[in-house]
């Protein structure tokens, strides 16, 4: 191998190991936004004692409700499943203004339009503080169980 080949295949390595660091760094950027960019993501609704007795407790903001019911709780989705209108919540249930779908207290569809049920929230329970997940909506419901005593009950 003479001196011109030899540069011109150092060259063509040079070139080549460039392009693949330059299109794995874009590859890792991409990667990375869209994991900050995600919609599934933990959020806190509130306290505990904000929800102090059986019933659902509408949070439209998060287009979520939460259900407390004999000592269990869990995050039900306020989006219709038939266009994603937000619901109202109902002492039965949900009702959906727009097109006039009813659901159940565990948002099991009563009538159409709606051909599913509510979806529904994982939450968890942190230092007396509830959290949700948003973005990642689920058929069944994610029942958290309560401690005996709540922290206000302790003090």
């Amino acid at each position: 191998m003479n001196r011109r080949q030899w540069l011109q295949r150092f060259a063509l390595w040079t070139m080549a190991g460039s392009a693949f660091a330059i299109l794995g760094g874009i590859l890792l950027d991409v990667w990375r936004a869209a994991g900050l960019f995600s919609t599934s993501h933990w959020r806190e609704v509130g306290r505990l004692a904000d929800f102090p007795r059986d019933g659902t407790y509408p949070l439209p903001a998060e287009r979520i409700a939460v259900v407390r019911k004999g000592g269990r709780l869990a995050a039900i989705s306020l989006e219709c499943t038939h266009l994603g209108c937000l619901v109202n919540t109902l002492e039965t249930g949900f009702f959906c203004p727009c097109h006039g779908s009813e659901f159940g207290p565990l948002g099991e569809v009563y009538t159409g339009p709606a051909q599913r049920s509510l979806h529904w929230s994982a939450l968890r329970l942190r230092r007396g503080r509830i959290w949700i997940r948003t973005g990642a909506l689920t058929p069944e419901p994610h029942w958290l169980d309560l401690p005996l005593q709540s922290e206000e009950e302790r003090a």
